[in-house]
């Protein structure tokens, strides 16, 4: 189960990238044609999820139990339906999450992001979804067909987008570059390591009346990562900084992203001190206690500083059946935290005009006693011991960079870290697959 999709029913919000819908028979060629529909638009929408057995009451979605008369969904029959009114056809990743309150088991449909090509119906089902049209997600949220030319643009823009990285992928597999640095200046540096002491600073004072081994302040470790873009345009107050942010979340690639914006109150970002923070760790209600990995704490700057903090997914309540918290790191799980942190940057700059460069830094902690390892035995490693307890690394690079070269960012980052479990060596093979199938959703 992918307990980073655990928020999508325990706290169920509908957006552009979040579709709920009551109970599908896929017996019906009805609710195959709205399925599909909803498929549609979120693939021309660049990513995200539909989630299964919810059903509105005024501005609540409240979970309810599947019908008896209604089959189980699998994934065969969701990526049929998709073959046959989609095109291109496209692959979608069915997970099945039990709500924590209701026990119901919801599935949550990821479509993936990568269409390089607007994906357009090609049959019709009356009322429903009509042959040869292209439907996107617009505010309400609603699927429906691109009416003006901003929408369209939008739409050409982002399958552009997705060529150039297919494009560069290719070239990546000729020519093994690694993304150049250029130095900042003294006082920029200067100022990036104060944001960054600053504000782990003021993630230990909010959780300091917490025991020292309460979950939510990791005590098997935890990494952060900090961003610093150079000379970027401030935005204008801490109410710009706040769409900046939600504008960013605008595609989510997994159930909890990064820079999180829940609405319960005790979790919601919040201003303090000139910057937004959120620390979703707090306990409330009869949430307690949090999970390590469901726990995030993360700070926003006007000009551009982002500050995160996460427990790993690794020592989750979860995995403790086979493993002992704080001892182990998933093989692949470095390369989907740091690369969704690295495209939420991206989306996040656009909004600060010319930046030359972005300062990065990425910290690991509680590693010592920890082995390199697979969890769900996806990809063949050797159990290799990590001996120091923190490894810290850091790049300088351009947006476009971000942008166009994200495989070898989180290469550059992510190899001393590996490096540190007796020499492991980090492919770019191992992470470019990894964040394809991060940007497909796909576990």
């Amino acid at each position: 189960m992918r307990l980073d999709l655990i928020p999508l029913i325990s706290e169920p919000r509908e957006d552009l990238a979040t579709e709920y819908k009551t109970w599908l028979d896929f017996g019906q060629e009805r609710d195959k044609a709205t399925l599909a529909k909803a498929c549609i638009a979120l693939a021309n929408h660049g990513s995200g999820f539909i989630v299964l057995g919810f059903d509105e009451d005024g501005d609540s979605l409240n979970s309810v139990a599947r019908p008896t008369a209604i089959a189980e969904i699998t994934q065969d029959a969701i990526n049929s339906i998709v073959r046959r009114y989609a095109d291109p056809p496209f692959h979608c990743q069915l997970n099945l999450v039990p709500h924590p309150e209701t026990s119901v088991v919801h599935p949550i449909i990821s479509v993936p992001s990568d269409q390089s090509v607007p994906v357009i119906s090609k049959r019709t089902y009356h009322g429903t979804i009509q042959q040869h049209r292209c439907y996107v997600r617009k505010p309400g949220p609603v699927s429906e067909e691109p009416k003006t030319a901003e929408e369209w643009r939008t739409l050409f823009r982002r399958c552009a987008q997705a060529n150039s990285e297919e494009m560069l992928s290719a070239i990546r597999s000729i020519v093994m570059g690694r993304a150049e640095t250029e130095v900042p200046e003294s006082s920029s540096i200067q100022e990036f390591e104060d944001f960054r002491k600053a504000s782990l600073e003021r993630w230990r004072t909010i959780t300091n009346d917490l025991d020292p081994e309460a979950p939510e302040r990791f005590p098997s470790g935890y990494y952060e990562m900090s961003i610093q873009p150079v000379d970027a345009t401030p935005a204008d107050d801490i109410a710009v900084l706040k769409q900046h942010l939600s504008q960013a979340q605008r595609i989510k690639l997994t159930g909890w992203p990064p820079f999180l914006e829940m609405e319960r109150e005790g979790w919601r970002p919040y201003p303090f001190n000139d910057h937004i923070e959120a620390w979703i760790g707090r306990r409330i209600d009869d949430y307690t206690p949090r999970e390590p990995l469901l726990s995030d704490y993360w700070r926003a700057s006007q000009n551009g500083q982002l500050y995160t903090i996460r427990g790993y997914t690794e020592d989750s309540f979860e995995n403790q059946r086979w493993v002992r918290p704080g001892s182990v790191v998933d093989v692949t799980l470095p390369v989907w935290r740091v690369g969704e942190i690295l495209y939420f940057v991206t989306r996040f700059l656009e909004a600060f005009g010319d930046t030359r460069v972005v300062l990065v830094n990425c910290r690991f902690t509680g590693l010592s006693g920890r082995t390199i390892t697979s969890l769900n035995s996806r990809r063949r490693t050797s159990s290799r011991p990590c001996h120091s307890d923190e490894v810290e690394t850091a790049a300088n690079v351009t947006p476009q960079q971000l942008q166009e070269n994200v495989v070898e960012v989180v290469h550059q980052l992510l190899s001393p870290i590996y490096a540190a479990f007796d020499f492991y060596t980090l492919s770019r093979t191992l992470v470019e697959e990894e964040l394809r199938s991060l940007r497909e959703n796909r576990f």
